[in-house]
Parts: structure tokens; sequence; C-alpha cells
């Protein structure tokens, strides 16, 4: 396969990655670095290292020396950790014994996306600076077989900026904000004899078995390229070379990728230099067609289901698959960047995890609290279906399906994100379960579930409380269930058995430490 650009390092940065945030490109490198002054690289590898923490990239991304979180903050090696215990090792028994063998068979079974993740170390090695600040301008897909995206994401322009010249500086490449910048050159264009060796070479070594080249057809069918989503997730699609590679690069990374990303899972497919020099001809100068760009897609609510959706069935299959990640309770390890903030995003106290807190609303962008699950004025649904409608409209743009490239319809203008963000659309027997579950009068629980003294993931305790039915805004009532009630006994108990004795040292931090707080 060919990927070139953003190869992938799933979860843990590799060995071989630089080790300090002011190291650059491969001494050996098969290409020219480009003259930095030094004090001006170490200011805008400093100043980017900044942005890449306050929007936490990486929570997702292996990012040079930028530290990652541990679980479960950091969302890939969490689901990597969770998606590969084995039944038959001591660990599984372990949190088997813990939480159950239910609870690990349901994380294991709808854990789907971010486990293959773009790593970005060393970008501008391989990426062109230009195609960086544009990508995130205007986030787009670039991987057909991955199903999730780069975020709709709150960086400003200053910070877009920052970015470039961060990633530029890292692999001395040329700095894509500086005065006379002018895009790298591409070699003469070929003949049509030459596309035509490029393309020979191109399904003669396999390449199409990963990769897509717009909607060319290569003689790999759809079903084929799908059934190699495993190993291929991350393979871009090749019509983004062009604008997307440094040409330069380009026969280098074809001959022996690692030579340019030591850590690349892209593979060395034994090409000579002529071969090399054809693919890459092919791949700059072919020119595969588009599609003209889809109409927008109905936003209309999905058809409410005739039978009555109780919450349990809600929130197992939409918003406690799904919409929690993003929307913890406060107690939680991880509220979420919907909750608390995160990834350059103001919290909105928005608590999906039980139904007392997904009751109790969020903080609109005037600061007034209001409800989920009440139309606004002027509105035909509620805002949590609305946003999952809207995904449709960003979907356009970054969930492009193998052999579907098309032009690319601009976002919406309007500011306003679509959920969840980067994942699929929630699909229409999702959307229609929340709906119906609103207009059936958003009942609660009928019992009581979870785990007492569990403060984090699916176990957290939930149940029914004094007004158990109705969408409007209600905030916990002072007096508390008696479920609440045993829930943080169990808790407080926990914490009681886990503080140290009278030693000077600190009990330990997070939901365990401390008064329990209300679920």
């Amino acid at each position: 396969m060919l990927a070139l650009g953003l190869s992938g390092v799933a979860a843990c940065p590799p060995k071989d990655r630089p080790a300090a945030a002011d190291a650059g490109a491969p001494s050996d490198t098969p290409f020219a670095l480009t003259p930095w002054d030094e004090a001006a690289r170490d200011a805008a590898i400093a100043a980017g290292a900044a942005v890449l923490r306050k929007h936490q990239c990486a929570r997702c991304h292996t990012v040079d020396a930028i530290e990652a979180p541990a679980r479960p903050l950091h969302c890939t090696s969490c689901h990597v950790f969770l998606k590969g215990l084995d039944p038959r090792k001591e660990e599984w028994a372990k949190l088997e014994k813990k939480y159950g063998k239910g609870i690990l068979e349901r994380y294991q079974r709808n854990i789907e996306h971010l486990r293959d993740v773009p790593s970005l170390t060393l970008l501008g090695a391989r990426v062109r600076g230009d195609w960086i600040l544009a990508f995130l301008r205007e986030p787009h897909d670039v991987r057909p077989l991955l199903g999730e995206s780069m975020i709709r994401h709150a960086l400003t322009a200053d910070e877009i900026t920052t970015l470039g010249r961060y990633f530029a500086a890292m692999a001395r490449a040329p700095d894509p904000t500086a005065a006379g910048y002018a895009p790298p050159r591409l070699p003469p264009r070929p003949d049509a004899a030459r596309l035509e060796e490029g393309r020979r070479v191109f399904s003669a070594k396999g390449c199409a078995g990963c990769h897509t080249f717009g909607n060319v057809d290569l003689g790999v069918p759809l079903v084929q390229l799908e059934s190699a989503r495993s190993v291929a997730a991350l393979a871009p699609n090749l019509r983004h070379v062009r604008d997307r590679t440094r040409p330069e690069i380009l026969v280098a990374w074809i001959m022996d990728p690692r030579s340019v990303a030591p850590w690349t899972t892209m593979p060395n497919v034994s090409v000579s230099r002529g071969e090399a020099e054809a693919l890459r001809d092919f791949l700059l100068f072919a020119d595969p067609a588009l599609a003209a760009a889809p109409p927008p897609p109905s936003l209309e609510p999905p058809a409410l289901l005739a039978r009555p959706v109780p919450y349990e069935e809600m929130k197992e299959r939409v918003l406690g698959r799904v919409c929690v990640h993003c929307h913890m309770n406060d107690h939680e390890k991880d509220p979420g960047p919907g909750n608390r903030g995160g990834l350059g995003f103001r919290g909105q106290e928005l608590q999906l995890r039980t139904y007392e807190a997904l009751v109790s609303g969020y903080v609109d962008a005037t600061g007034k609290r209001v409800s989920a699950l009440v139309p606004r004025p002027g509105e035909r649904a509620a805002p949590l279906v609305l946003a999952m409608l809207r995904r449709r409209l960003e979907a356009r743009r970054d969930q492009i399906a193998p052999f579907a490239d098309h032009a690319l319809p601009p976002y919406p203008k309007d500011g306003l994100r679509g959920m969840p963000l980067g994942l699929p659309t929630m699909r229409d027997e999702e959307i229609a379960l929340l709906a119906t579950w609103i207009a059936q009068g958003c009942k609660g629980p009928a019992n009581v579930s979870g785990t007492p003294g569990v403060y984090d993931g699916y176990l957290v305790p939930d149940g029914p409380i004094a007004r158990n039915e109705g969408c409007e805004l209600r905030a916990p009532d002072k007096k508390r269930p008696a479920w609440v009630v045993e829930t943080e006994k169990a808790a407080a108990a926990a914490s009681a058995s886990a503080t140290p004795a009278a030693s000077g040292t600190t009990p330990p931090a997070g939901p365990s430490a401390g008064s329990p707080k209300r679920p």
C-alpha cells in the first residue's frame, strides 16, 4: 500500500520518535532541510506546543514529544486497551471479577472508532505546510476507510498559523507563514504514456489494495478494499498527493517509507527508482475526475416509532453508547469536553450519563441553562436531535466513502457543530429512538442500574428520581432518592478505606477521594 502523509501510530508513541520538543528531522533524511534561525525555531516550537496542549491534540494523536495523558483521558489508548482485552488472559479475569463479564463484552461490542489515529510526529517532513494550514481551516476527509475524521475544532486563525509554523519548525521544512513562501515546484508534466506506466506500476505493486485514487477504477472492488480495513484504515486517498505531499520526498517515501518516517506503518513495496518515479508522476498528474457535490441532506427528524421506547433502551443504544464520551457526569474521572470543556471548547455542562443529569439541561451560548430535550422557539425538534441531524451536513466533507469522491461543499457558516464530533452520523433508527423517547414524555428509568461506589463508566449508578418523567428543565431534588443515598454511602466508605494513615501523605486525587458528588 502507498500511504502518503499522516502515517499511523495507533496508541503508543514509537520508541524511535523524537524524544524532545526541539528534535528535528532524522539525521539521515533523504531530502534537504530548510535553514532556520535557531531562536526563531525554538520560539515557533514552543508556541505550537502550547496550542497543541491547549486543544488537547495528544488525547488522540501522537505529536512529537507532546506528552500524552494516561487512560482514560487518552481516547485512543483507552479504546485500544479495551478492544484488545483477551478473555483467556489474567487481565480480563481481574476486570471481569470487578465489573462483570457483561460490561466488558459491552465495551468490546460497542468500540468501533478511535483505535487507528494518524501520527502527527514530524508532520512537516511529509506534508506541505500550505496544505496543513488549509486543512486546519476547513478539515475534510482524507482517509476513506477510516470511519472517523478530524473534528470541527475551535482553533482560531492565529492558532492555525502558529501550528503551521510549529510543524514546519519541527521538521526544518519551509515555513508556510513566512513572507515570500511559495508552494513547492512540481516536476514537468509527463505525457500520457508516462502516466499509463505509473498506473501500471500502481496496480502491479498492489497499491490499490489499500488506497483509493479518487474514483479511478484500478481493478479492486469496494468489497475487497473494505475487507482490508483493519490494516488499511489510515491509507489516504491518493488524489490529495499533489496538493498535500512534499513532492521532493515522494520518490524516497515510495522506495523506503521509513527513511522519511521511521515509525510509519507503510510497508516497503520493493520498487526500483524508475518505478518510484513513474508512480510519483502518476500520483502528481493523473487528475482523477470528481463527482459533483451531493445535495444537502434532509434535516427533518425521522418518523417516530410506533411503540414505547423506555429510557433504558434509548440510553443503551444512543446516549450511553456514543454521546457520553464527551458528556460524562461531573464526578467522573473525565467529565468530557462537552461538560466541563476541552479540545479547545468551552464546557456546556451537558451531562448524559444519568437521567437526573440529562434533565438538568445545559448552558447555552448566552449563559442561560436550558433543556436539551425541549425544542427551542421556532425549532422543530429538541437540541439533542437537531445536533445529530446537523452532523449530516458536515459528513458531506468529512465522511466520504471509497469511490464516492466529490467536490467539497462548504461547511455551514453559522459555526454550529453537528454531533457526534468527528464520528459517523447517527443512523435514522438511533435518532428515531431518541426522538420517540422525547415525544413520549422523557420517562425516566424504571429500575436502579449500575454499581454503588462506581463513579466512572457505564456502571455509574442511575435510577428513578422523584419526578421521573417530563422533558422540561429541572434541577436535582434536594431530597435524594434512596438509591442515591446508598451509592453515596458506598463511595464514602470506599474513600475512607483508601485514605492513608496520618503520615503527612496526601489522599489520591480523583473521584474516590474526598466527599462523593451526586450522580
